[in-house]
């Protein structure tokens, strides 16, 4: 369970979409806790922001805790990567970073076959286009590892500004070390 910024407790939340009938099968966060970041200063507090698609693109904004600057998100019409967009005064340059949260958090489908490869586990359905239940495949995969009797290691964000990953992606990535190091 998470904790929600007003106090309550958040249960699953993460949607990802697995797609097998495009040319390259994917998988895509439909829904999720992504980074509150500000590219005009670098400010990332430890609050994520509830992603769960656009409208038209727009994701959402807010005001930034370190520099003041507002800070716009947008997407692809529900389709990553999510870009942010910062100004810290009217009519200034905006300064701006894109986050692929796929690869940041380490879900895309070449990264849960890997995972099914070094667990033995079957995480993707290989027959159609579905919606995963993400908090039940860490579940799994943090089963495995304990019947294992493996460590459970910290892992390090690929984005060199990214200091923390919200849960259940912190618990996903360390478990996706501690693999890759077996």
């Amino acid at each position: 369970m998470l904790e929600s910024s007003r106090g309550g407790m958040l249960g699953r939340m993460v949607t990802l979409y697995h797609s097998v009938r495009t040319r390259q099968p994917s998988v895509m966060m439909t829904a999720g806790p992504i980074l509150q970041y500000c590219p005009a200063c670098g400010f990332l507090p430890h609050t994520p922001f509830l992603y769960h698609g656009s409208r038209y693109g727009h994701v959402g904004g807010f005001g930034c805790g370190g520099c003041g600057a507002r800070v716009n998100m947008v997407d692809r019409d529900c389709y990553p990567p999510v870009q942010y967009f910062a100004r810290q005064r009217e009519g200034g340059p905006a300064a701006t970073q894109t986050i692929l949260y796929e690869d940041l958090y380490r879900i895309n489908e070449p990264d849960f076959r890997r995972v099914e490869r070094w667990t033995g586990l079957s995480l993707l359905n290989p027959e159609g286009d579905r919606q995963m239940d993400f908090e039940g495949v860490v579940a799994r995969v943090a089963g495995e590892v304990a019947r294992r009797g493996l460590l459970l290691q910290t892992a390090t964000p690929l984005l060199p500004f990214v200091t923390w990953v919200p849960q259940p992606f912190e618990t996903w990535l360390g478990l996706y070390a501690t693999l890759e190091r077996t």
